[in-house]
């Protein structure tokens, strides 16, 4: 992806402001707790994508009895630096999972370079980097709520297979997310996470969906 490169050197960056920030707050009072934290965990997605976004999407416009599989299982890690009792930066990756289909085409569009007559599978896998706010309630709390929302730099990689030939594609784009869960200490610096997080994926040109999830995290204080 063209944008991940430049996410991670924006990170990167970051890291001696966070040095700096956490010598400067280890003097005050409003937090008593550690600034640094790593996460990860699992989840499940759906995609928002309809039998007409892979017949014109992925597709010629021949295709005609299309099964889609938009349900899968995918996962997310990262860590985080927060700058104050409510507010965090956090930089990670999130897989969404895998999306499928299957339709017939009736080979109309062959001589235009289009899918042969009968049957075409499609297979692919979404998966970034975020870069992003996270707003919670403090966290010397036991339980607490939280938001989040960036941006998501994302790729689908995939394959296209007809009755003829078979090959790769790629969809890449950077688009914005936002979720919103709940926390629960489960030790001193350990805490799990339960979150609803949207993202939007849509690369201007050839594909416009976006993937629900909900997801289960640990996340680990330094």
């Amino acid at each position: 992806m063209k944008t991940l490169p430049l996410l991670s050197l924006a990170a990167v960056s970051l890291f001696p402001m966070f040095a700096e920030a956490d010598h400067l707050r280890s003097g005050q009072h409003y937090r008593s707790g550690p600034a640094m934290y790593v996460f990860g965990g699992l989840g499940v997605s759906s995609f928002d994508f309809d039998r007409s976004d892979f017949r014109y999407s992925f597709g010629d416009g021949s295709l005609s009895s299309i099964t889609l599989d938009t349900e899968s299982s995918g996962g997310r890690i990262g860590f985080g630096f927060d700058f104050s009792p409510e507010l965090g930066l956090e930089f990670g990756y999130a897989s969404l999972g895998s999306l499928s289909g299957s339709a017939i085409s009736d080979g109309s569009q062959v001589l235009t370079n289009g899918f042969s007559a009968g049957r075409v599978d499609m297979d692919a896998d979404a998966d970034g980097v975020f870069l992003g706010i996270n707003v919670h309630t403090p966290y010397n709390e036991p339980f607490g709520l939280f938001a989040r929302f960036g941006v998501y730099s994302w790729e689908i990689d995939g394959t296209l297979e007809d009755s003829s030939r078979s090959g790769r594609f790629t969809v890449e784009g950077t688009d914005p997310y936002a979720g919103i869960g709940v926390r629960m200490d489960i030790a001193q610096n350990a805490s799990l996470t339960l979150a609803y997080d949207h993202y939007i994926l849509d690369d201007d040109e050839s594909i416009k969906t976006a993937a629900d999830t909900f997801s289960v995290d640990m996340v680990l204080r330094f």
